[in-house]
């Protein structure tokens, strides 16, 4: 049974691929590290090298229903690239990070077998959170469409409260169609130390596609611009066109497809201090995408 539920967690479209999106290297999050000020014309990138990665899954059976608990333990080490292109320089730090990412999966049994034969489907999931300590969190994700009245209106909306535990069941991830306008807003919390005074202390990018190879990435703003409410709120604002589901195999466009949507918050003292530690925290999410 339990071989049968973890093919079904890595290959299934609402829960593979958690791990694949998250450490993608030269994240170009903004202009920031110690000495070199942040507003000196320098270019930054960074990213995670991973050095090991362990997995462990607990089950839990009942007569129709099982529960996998998912824990992803990842060590390597934080990157930054400071780049100076007046004198073509490069300065590079690395620090060591250890982060840890949790997950429930919710499985129910079904009378008709599917393809493989396996009677067993994926009913439910919690959100996937990760960090690297407690001091950065995100706190709420909230995605908002344009109404009739042509006003946003709160799509989806998840706290921190309930993440954890609340159980979303597969057929009401959030759904959007293609070319939609959508609005997200990620509420943050930052209790490190602020050794750089710089905006409001983190910032936050968006991780979506569908695995290493098809996956694209958004930064998120705090400045109280345009869509964003008020500047340095610790709420972080995206405009977002939707793409498309894409195509099958054959060439045919398909109907709808899931995808996945990765949170990334990191506090500026990761970048600014190579003396201090990895504060980062992730919210992961699958969403699903129609052809209209």
């Amino acid at each position: 049974l339990e071989d049968d539920l973890e093919k079904l967690l890595f290959e299934n479209e609402y829960t593979i691929g958690d791990d694949s999106l998250e450490s993608i290297p030269k994240i170009n999050l903004g202009k920031v590290m110690e000495i070199y000020h942040p507003d000196s014309g320098y270019t930054y990138r960074f990213g995670k090298r991973i050095n090991s990665i362990s997995k462990t899954i607990i089950y839990s059976h009942e007569e129709d229903t099982s529960t996998a608990e998912i824990t992803r333990t990842v060590s390597g080490d934080f990157i930054c690239v400071v780049i100076d292109t007046v004198i073509a320089d490069t300065i590079k730090t690395e620090k060591p990070f250890t982060s840890e990412y949790h997950r429930m999966v919710r499985f129910t049994k079904d009378d008709i077998a599917d393809e493989q034969g396996r009677n067993w489907r994926i009913d439910s999931f919690t959100v996937g959170i990760g960090n690297t300590s407690d001091l950065v969190s995100v706190t709420k994700l909230e995605y908002f469409t344009i109404n009739s009245d042509n006003t946003w209106e709160s799509e989806f909306v998840l706290s921190s409260d309930e993440a954890e535990t609340i159980w979303i069941p597969r057929n009401s991830i959030p759904t959007f169609h293609k070319g939609d306008s959508v609005k997200i807003e990620v509420s943050v919390i930052n209790n490190s130390d602020q050794v750089f005074d710089y905006k409001s202390g983190e910032g936050v990018v968006m991780h979506y596609g569908r695995h290493r190879n098809y996956k694209a990435r958004r930064k998120m703003f705090d400045d109280g611009i345009e869509s964003d409410t008020a500047e340095n709120d610790n709420i972080f604002t995206r405009m977002w066109r939707i793409h498309g589901p894409g195509y099958a195999f054959d060439g045919q466009p398909r109907l709808q497809r899931v995808f996945r949507s990765f949170y990334d918050v990191m506090d500026f003292g990761t970048l600014f201090d190579t003396e201090r530690d990895v504060h980062t925290a992730v919210w992961v999410l699958p969403y699903k995408v129609v052809r209209q």
